[in-house]
């Protein structure tokens, strides 16, 4: 009877033992399996209770490094065109950028054709609006158009397709190692294939984006005047007094023009004024001839119809 006792107490001390043993356990499980949900909640959902299918998390605007692209227009006008390309050059490496193109048109010894020029320049982003600045003291600038392009999501989306591709590409290669069958191997480099095309059009698009999103791009046309426009805020008064000036302006720009085009061209005016005097000789003579011709046929009928009359008389 002692015996049986014994032996039951040690088995209950042995089972409560094991239950504040295994309570820890539980305790530790539940505790892990606590923080690998929230770990898995705060992968798949961002702060704002946004998430993407792959699992990358949207941030806010914020704290997301946003991938814009800037494109600007701009016109100007110069007195001086070959300064201004000169001033332009050197404004350009001095801010880190280079000329993707350009054409000039028009020459500088002609009287009514003055040069014009459009380039495509490519300016480093964070230099941007100091380059900006830097033309408008060059040249005078008529026109300005600034504008943006945000291509974060589909950057983030190239990123996320080409780190999937590359995975997979591991995949394939340990798996191509390890191939034994022939139609395996060729099912894997095929679909190898496949993956590394992907990978190269997908580099080549990130790496279009980041060449667009590191420079930006700015299309100036310029344009040789003789007068820079005035581009600023005027009064009435100050725009009446900019316009009568204009008009006179234009009054004596269109004299010096006619001028000058008159005088080019003498010689082309003076062939044509001799061709043109030949032909009007020409045509002259041809009736005055026909006016004498004319007046001696009236006077030969007028000499016939007296010698008739005499006759009838006699």
């Amino acid at each position: 009877m002692i015996l049986m006792l014994s032996v039951l107490t040690s088995c209950n001390s042995a089972s409560l033992s094991d239950k504040a043993a295994a309570q820890p356990s539980n305790m530790m499980m539940q505790g892990e399996g606590a923080a690998l949900e929230q770990e898995t909640a705060e992968y798949f959902t961002g702060s704002d209770g946004t998430f993407t299918s792959s699992g990358t998390m949207i941030q806010t605007n914020a704290q997301m490094n946003r991938k814009i692209i800037w494109t600007v227009d701009m016109e100007a006008q110069t007195l001086e065109f070959d300064r201004f390309l000169s001033d332009l050059e050197q404004a350009i490496q001095r801010f880190g950028g280079y000329l993707e193109g350009s054409s000039v048109s028009g020459s500088s010894i002609e009287y009514h054709i003055n040069r014009e020029g459009t380039m495509v320049i490519r300016i480093p982003s964070g230099n941007l609006d100091d380059f900006l600045a830097q033309v408008g003291t060059i040249g005078t600038v008529t026109y300005t158009g600034k504008s943006s392009e945000d291509v974060t999501l589909d950057y983030i989306d190239v990123e996320s397709r080409i780190t999937a591709l590359e995975v997979e590409q591991e995949r394939l290669l340990a798996l191509l190692e390890s191939a034994q069958d022939l139609e395996a191997i060729i099912q894997l480099e095929s679909r190898l294939s496949e993956v590394r095309y992907q990978l190269e059009n997908y580099h080549s698009a990130k790496n279009r984006y980041d060449s667009q999103i590191e420079y930006s791009t700015v299309n100036l046309y310029v344009r040789e005047v003789q007068r820079v426009s005035t581009v600023h805020d005027q009064s009435v008064g100050q725009r009446i007094a900019a316009g009568w000036s204009d008009t006179l302006y234009r009054l004596k720009s269109g004299c010096e023009n006619f001028f000058v085009w008159f005088v080019v061209n003498l010689p082309y005016l003076l062939i044509w004024a001799a061709f043109a005097g030949i032909v009007i000789w020409v045509c002259l003579h041809c009736v005055k001839k026909r006016r004498q011709k004319a007046a001696s046929t009236k006077q030969c009928h007028a000499n016939g119809t007296g010698t008739n009359s005499a006759k009838e008389e006699k």
